[in-house]
């Protein structure tokens, strides 16, 4: 990730290197596709703007939805961190030469709320659990907590629920899988893409059981049995994250209400992961639309629960 400023952009009215710093921060705590961080930061006057990057190879991110999703959260860090800093957040995104562009302003002196406060204080605590979870169920309060944190304008989120729609959920994860692990050209790409800190994706990221199986798939991955997975989803709190339409616009936007509603469970100590590898399959997007009635585009699919060990993964 690179942080330009404009030299011109000097005075009250512009970031300070302190602000600029929080600012940088704060995107940089994002969660990102393999660890890549496809943006660039630029700040000049009361605007910080994010400017999406290509860095993944087609096989692992074949339309870029992946890496506008990741800008997507940076971009709602970005504006957390601004109302952290005391200014209303003005955001909209954009395109330049084909690549999504997404801008927030401060535009005048105002107060967070207290969900925002604290939300942006779990930015850094944040991170991706691919383990097992408790097996307590999350209370529906908590559940309709999360649902809110990701509302916004063309963002919907269906929790997977009851036996039928579990199996369902299942035979769709497993086709999925079964399809990348066979994937020699992809299996190659995701080996170079595997490094054990920096960029790329860590070692443990590749879960060992369950969902998160399913989710990142190397040619070593053992596969759980249908009802072993379909119990699973039903024993875990799954959430489906929808779009009213499929643009890049509409990347963006899931993934910042994706990081809302991650932030959210941190703040209230619970962990997260997120799979997106499987609705790269077409036939996964529109069944999983199909077999849960969604009239809304799914983006991805997000697990909840309470760790039963610390958390560890990538971000």
């Amino acid at each position: 990730m690179s942080v330009a400023r404009a030299e011109a952009d000097g005075g009250r009215d512009s970031w300070s290197a302190a602000e600029s710093a929080v600012l940088a921060e704060s995107v940089h705590c994002a969660p990102s596709v393999h660890n890549t961080r496809p943006w660039e930061l630029a700040l000049h006057g009361r605007t910080a703007e994010l400017r999406e990057r290509t860095v993944l190879a087609a096989q692992h991110d074949p339309e870029g939805r992946d890496r506008r999703i990741s800008l997507g959260a940076a971009l709602a860090n970005l504006a957390l961190a601004i109302r952290g800093l005391g200014w209303a957040a003005e955001a909209a995104t954009g395109s330049a030469d084909d690549l999504v562009t997404a801008t927030v302003v401060g535009t005048r002196r105002s107060r967070p709320t207290d969900a925002e406060n604290r939300r942006r204080r779990v930015l850094a605590d944040r991170r991706s659990h691919r383990h097992s979870f408790d097996r307590r169920e999350l209370p529906d309060g908590i559940r309709d907590a999360l649902l809110d944190a990701l509302a916004a304008p063309g963002v919907t989120g269906r929790w997977i629920s009851g036996p039928d729609e579990a199996l369902a959920v299942a035979r769709l994860l497993d086709y999925a899988a079964r399809v990348f692990r066979d994937n020699a050209e992809y299996q190659r790409d995701l080996t170079l893409w595997a490094t054990p800190r920096g960029s790329g994706v860590r070692p443990d990221a590749f879960g060992a059981e369950g969902l998160a199986a399913v989710g990142l798939t190397t040619s070593r991955t053992r596969l759980p049995d249908e009802s072993l997975l379909a119990d699973r989803i039903q024993r875990e709190a799954v959430l489906v994250i929808a779009t009213s339409a499929d643009t890049p616009q509409d990347h963006v936007r899931a993934g910042a209400a994706m990081e809302q509603a991650w932030l959210e469970a941190a703040s209230r100590d619970l962990a997260a992961s997120v799979m997106t590898q499987p609705l790269h399959l077409e036939e996964v997007r529109t069944g999983l639309a199909q077999r849960l009635g969604l009239t809304a585009v799914p983006q991805m699919l997000m697990r909840f629960g309470l760790p039963v060990e610390p958390e560890v993964g990538d971000r």
